[in-house]
């Protein structure tokens, strides 16, 4: 039995594919292991990434996950029914080839019947990863093409809209929701600006499709949207998921569509006039808030903005407030304001003091250590207790499923509980598929001192020397979030409770600061180059290669990686 070679199975569909093609989990599977058996290999684990696209990695916990049981030499073979199911994108199908061959992994496909260890093997398949692209590509081609036509055509191609439902196909006026689109450009009519409107309709108890409370982007897309005024807009982006604001389409389609208005010609005009109007840009503050965002409010956790008042004597302050009662006003939360000024100079003055008292720095390195070597526990224990209710609930819907085979109970009785059960099952295991993607990521190796004290010197440095944008930025590099007080003692206010750092120098976390990065360390970009360029990613770091590298102090430090109430806190 020990020449039996491990290996594991992975397996792939779509929505449309198994829908089309009856390409199913089950099938892929028989064939598999039927495969396995002949020869000889011992399967030790099923990887399913079901009802998914294979057009990128993004969105598919499965395959991440036997990506990280590859890096830790678990298995020796891949199976796959057919290359497709590993990507239909030929950049990612190369990249995820690499990986496994990096750490001694074959991939084994039944349909196509290769070595991609070999030179021949890695040929066919490139060749074959070419033509799932050209597939994949050929056929959002033709879907694309189908939906503008309908879209000329004024029909509606599918989607969420405020105002309207979908009845067979069609938009039909929602009397309910579009008394909320009215009050909107009612209130725009009036001259009211995107905050004033969102904290209006949410004062009066309006919620959005979702049934949540409205935001100024919300509000913003309402008013933007030219299909309350009885047209159809098809196209306006293109590839968002991967150019996002670049992938803005300005030749989009706009057509007479079928549904009724909401909206008058008329108002819409004058709304979109008053809008015009308003739409003085704003001058740049000579004063950037480095931390916004970074600073947490005390009461519903969302990131705070920059916001200014005047005092008695006619002097201005800055202040950081909350996220959610700046975008949604008093429903959505409580201003919870803090000085700017008291926020940034405590922010610094903390850097400073751990880097100067090395005392204070191996404080809170001895006790992140601690946390981490026993992070993993409490991750063990949510999952055994997930299982135990997981293990009950599917003996209750066993239960239920036998008292409706029976008919011992109404079908109008049974068929609410069964789904409702089945929900809930559905929604622990995604929470306890979650909770094994953690655990498998985990990493409880100790935090070398050393490492993160010349690291935070040379950030402290920086920090001094360059411009408050380059200082929000740097920031951004260094610091999870930072948490605030919810008192406010009279002339006092409120003040920094912790600073959570989490040390992150992956490729895709140094995108932004790589520029700056290059300040502290000049040489940077020379020896990073083969790295910076390479096409892994999916978490290869290279260790072998960045070890080798004297420029950067440590290879990778993600203090919450595991257990996300175990950060580095500045305040012990």
């Amino acid at each position: 039995m020990s020449n039996v070679k491990k290996a594991v199975i992975y397996a792939r569909v779509s929505t449309e594919e198994q829908a089309n093609e009856g390409f199913s989990i089950q099938a892929q599977l028989s064939e598999l292991y039927r495969q396995a058996e002949l020869l000889n290999l011992e399967v030790i684990k099923e990887y399913i990434d079901e009802g998914v696209s294979g057009k990128s990695i993004v969105g598919r916990p499965e395959m991440k996950k036997l990506l990280a049981d590859a890096r830790q030499r678990k298995f020796d073979i891949v199976l796959v029914y057919k290359l497709d199911r590993v990507s239909r994108k030929l950049k990612d199908a190369l990249e995820i080839s690499d990986e496994l061959e990096h750490n001694n992994v074959q991939l084994m496909s039944l349909q196509e019947n290769f070595d991609t260890t070999t030179p021949m093997g890695k040929m066919v398949f490139q060749m074959i990863s070419s033509f799932a692209e050209l597939e994949r590509n050929t056929i959002v081609g033709r879907v694309k093409m189908g939906m503008t036509e309908r879209a000329k055509q004024g029909k509606w191609n599918g989607g969420l809209c405020l105002g309207y439902s979908s009845i067979n196909k069609q938009l039909v006026i929602n009397e309910q929701e579009a008394l909320i689109v009215k009050e909107v450009f009612n209130l725009a009519e009036q001259g009211l600006g995107l905050k004033a409107i969102a904290r209006r309709i949410n004062e009066n108890g309006y919620k959005t499709k979702r049934g949540r409370l409205f935001s100024t982007n919300g509000i913003k897309q309402i008013l933007d949207n030219p299909m309350y005024i009885g047209k159809i807009r098809f196209n306006q982006v293109e590839n968002w998921n991967e150019k996002r604001r670049r992938g803005k389409n300005e030749n989009f389609i706009l057509a007479d569509g079928e549904h009724e208005p909401i909206i008058t010609q008329e108002q819409w005009d004058k709304v979109q006039n008053i809008r015009q109007k308003r739409s003085v840009k704003p001058s740049r503050s000579l004063e950037p808030y480095i931390l916004s965002g970074l600073l947490k409010c005390p009461i519903c956790g969302h990131g705070m903005v920059p916001s200014r008042s005047k005092g008695a004597a006619g002097q201005t302050y800055r202040y950081y407030t909350c996220g959610q009662y700046h975008n949604k006003g008093k429903e959505a939360c409580r201003p919870n304001s803090i000085r700017a000024d008291k926020a940034e100079q405590h922010v610094f003055e903390e850097l400073s003091r751990i880097v100067s008292h090395p005392s204070a720095l191996k404080k809170i390195i001895a006790e992140t250590n601690k946390q981490r070597s026993h992070s993993m526990e409490p991750i063990q224990e949510e999952i055994k207790l997930l299982k135990s209710k997981i293990n009950k609930i599917a003996g209750h819907i066993d239960k239920l499923m036998n008292a409706l085979l029976d008919e011992e109970l109404p079908q109008e009785i049974v068929k609410p509980k069964l789904v409702s059960s089945q929900e809930q099952k559905k929604q622990l295991e995604e929470r306890l598929e979650a909770l094994n993607t953690e655990l498998t990521e985990a990493d409880t190796s100790p935090i070398d001192y050393d490492s993160v004290q010349r690291l935070l010197g040379d950030f402290q440095l920086l920090l001094s020397r360059v411009e408050p944008e380059e200082q929000k930025i740097l920031l951004r590099s260094i610091i999870k979030d930072i948490q605030v007080s919810l008192e406010a003692p009279r002339g006092i206010g409120r003040h920094i409770t912790k600073i959570n750092l989490f040390f992150d120098f992956t490729i895709d976390a140094m995108e932004d600061s790589y520029e700056l990065l290059q300040k502290i360390y000049p040489d940077l970009e020379q020896q990073l180059y083969t790295w910076s360029t390479s096409s892994i990613s999916y978490g290869k770091y290279k260790r072998d290669m960045l070890e080798s590298l004297n420029s950067l102090p440590l290879f990778m430090i993600r203090f919450p990686s595991i257990n996300p109430v175990s950060p580095v806190y500045l305040f012990e």
